[in-house]
């Protein structure tokens, strides 16, 4: 093929087993474009021509909303002789994936640098009402200068625009996906942002945080389990770090951060808090232990709770696991299915690691295209993941806070791999959530089905000596405030973080400038546990102004607000230029409004 449209081709990029990608020429303006095609002609059902095209088409629509230097721009889309095309920004460049697997090391700089310039497209994106849905390092393409461009939008979501996704539909590439894209729920920019939150871990550890040998397991283990501490695969890393990852990777979207770039410079802070940390390549832990995947019949054994919700909560699990992993095994098929029809992820950009598309060829660019299912998954499931903050928490741990130093929580916890059997992993380390089921491999009859457990039962602990300290996860909304135990400011840590304690009663005092403080007791008795995120409120004083006569517009600081004397206004602490006018007649005055204050000032005007 010589051309397509108007556009010369120069030479063939890529090729799945439905699309190719080629180099090519505008001649119109002599620019050179990557052509993204799919062959239609050899597609015999309707209906699956239908949707490939409007697959491909949808890319075209999706990114042509945006324009933004950190996303693949879209400059045509056509269909021509039974040929559907889009033809879009060349980038000359590998993609992040292809960087990932050449296994050499990334310079720390270089690795924040990519992960903060996904992350402002990303944003830009979600400002724009569309949702990527399949964030991977597949879909990051690096060009020569070092910029960042993001890719693939086949899948995209308007947020506005339901008719892209219905509740009970799956779409992603489910190693990178959301527990909500795995439900086939409703999505948000923060589905992306637990993406961006998986890439950024595979970064820093060399693994992907949820693993298995069969699609099944990894899409359990990311709507159920909590990933392995960060820690633990890379023993550079702190908890600090750890806890900013967990907290991307919240089970619940409203619990992560409000922005991927709010996650990005958490994540920033964190590192640069903790001395001589850094990556490891993909695949360095590939033989641990901890990383190894267990099939999905382990779904049956549980681990016993010490608690009634624990037991209740087992029994909810119960309900859904068994017919959920059904149902995904019917929506993993026909996900394997599309992947046969597009062949290995498309991308629009080469490099020294990309593979030959075929034995003919050696191209410097391949296609990209995502697996996608429109196979219905089942009824939403409700995965509980923070306890009420009334309820007194057990002692089921989640497993990336699993105690395994004594030192602050601010300090990077040096540690060993983690080498013993998961069979024989302590009771410490099993999630907490409400409704998750443990994947460990211990022996059934340790846990009987229909029996409650012993009232205290004796855990074995090989990561603590006795009587040694537990950690509590602490988290707040916004991040960055100063966590102290017991009103010992010598214990203490900047959220999200990890503090160090001992069994029993304790109090986690929350202090950060501009908010309020806000205590939370808590209860702790062999095993880590985790608080719920605790939203921090602004301080604000009250100010009650009245004038003479009422009715007077109100200028704080020379801005006018939308009320009228008499009036109650809510402030932040702060000394204040008070202004009211009516009639051609204005005074001014100065008050200072203090946190939990109610000040009073009367103006006249007459």
């Amino acid at each position: 093929m010589d051309r397509i449209g108007r556009y010369e081709i120069v030479r063939e990029l890529g090729r799945g087993a439905m699309g190719v990608v080629y180099l090519a020429v505008d001649p119109t303006i002599g620019r050179q474009v990557a052509i993204k095609t799919i062959r239609l002609g050899e597609v015999d059902d309707p209906e699956e021509r239908t949707r490939l095209r409007e697959r491909l088409f949808r890319e075209a629509r999706s990114a042509g909303i945006l324009s933004h230097p950190g996303i693949v721009t879209v400059y045509d889309m056509e269909e021509q002789d039974d040929i559907a095309f889009i033809a879009m920004e060349f980038v000359d460049g590998p993609t992040l994936d292809q960087l990932l697997s050449a296994r050499e090391p990334m310079p720390p700089e270089r690795m924040m640098n990519i992960l903060r310039q996904t992350a402002v497209a990303m944003d830009y994106a979600h400002q724009k009402g569309i949702v990527h849905r399949d964030i991977k390092p597949a879909n990051i393409m690096i060009a020569s200068d070092g910029a960042v461009k993001i890719t693939d939008f086949g899948i995209a979501k308007l947020t506005t625009a339901q008719q892209y996704t219905q509740t009970g539909t799956i779409v992603g590439t489910p190693n990178y996906m959301s527990p909500e894209q795995v439900q086939g729920l409703a999505v948000s920019g923060r589905a992306d942002q637990f993406s961006l939150t998986v890439i950024a871990y595979e970064m820093l550890t060399g693994e992907r945080p949820f693993t298995g040998e069969h699609l099944t397991t990894v899409v359990y283990k990311i709507v159920a389990e909590e990933p392995p501490p960060a820690q633990r695969l890379n023993p550079t890393l702190s908890t600090h770090i750890d806890a900013v990852l967990r907290r991307g990777l919240w089970k619940k979207p409203e619990g992560r951060y409000a922005t991927c770039l709010e996650f990005v410079n958490a994540l920033e802070a964190a590192c640069a808090n903790t001395k001589e940390w850094k990556n490891l390549v993909r695949g360095a832990n590939l033989n641990m232990p901890t990383v190894i995947s267990e099939p999905p019949e382990a779904l049956r054994h549980n681990v016993a709770s010490t608690t009634e919700e624990g037991r209740m909560s087992r029994r909810r699990a119960s309900r859904w696991v068994l017919p959920f992993v059904a149902a995904l095994i019917v929506a993993v098929g026909l996900i394997g299915v599309i992947a046969l029809q597009f062949g290995p992820g498309l991308t629009l950009g080469h490099g020294p690691s990309a593979a030959p598309a075929t034995a003919n060829h050696a191209p410097t660019q391949q296609p990209t295209t995502s697996t996608t299912s429109a196979s219905p998954s089942p009824a939403p499931l409700s995965v509980d993941q923070k306890p009420s903050p009334m309820t007194p928490l057990a002692a089921n741990p989640p497993a990336a806070a699993a105690p395994t130093s004594t030192q602050p929580a601010t300090e990077p916890v040096q540690q060993k791999p983690e080498t013993q059997n998961p069979a024989s992993q302590p009771a410490e380390e099993q999630p907490a959530e409400a409704a998750k089921a443990d994947l460990s491999s211990q022996p059934s009859e340790h846990v009987p089905a229909k029996e409650p457990p012993p009232k205290r039962p004796a855990p074995v602990i090989t990561s603590r000596p006795a009587g040694g300290p537990l950690t509590v996860m602490v988290m707040t909304d916004p991040p960055g405030a100063n966590a102290i135990l017991d009103n010992n400011p010598e214990i203490s840590c900047k959220t999200p973080c990890l503090l160090n304690v001992t069994p029993g009663r304790h109090t986690a005092t929350m202090v950060r400038e501009g908010y309020q403080h806000e205590s939370r007791e808590f209860r702790i008795t062999d095993s880590p546990i985790e608080l719920p995120l605790l939203n921090l409120r602004a301080q604000t004083g009250t100010l009650m102004l009245s004038s003479t006569p009422s009715g007077a517009a109100i200028y704080v600081n020379d801005r006018l607000t939308q009320q009228a004397t008499p009036s109650q206004l809510n402030l932040p602490p702060g000394k204040y230029n008070v202004r009211v006018e009516k009639d051609g007649m204005r005074k001014s005055e100065s008050v200072e409004i203090r946190n939990g204050v109610t000040s009073y000032l009367r103006i006249p005007l007459q």
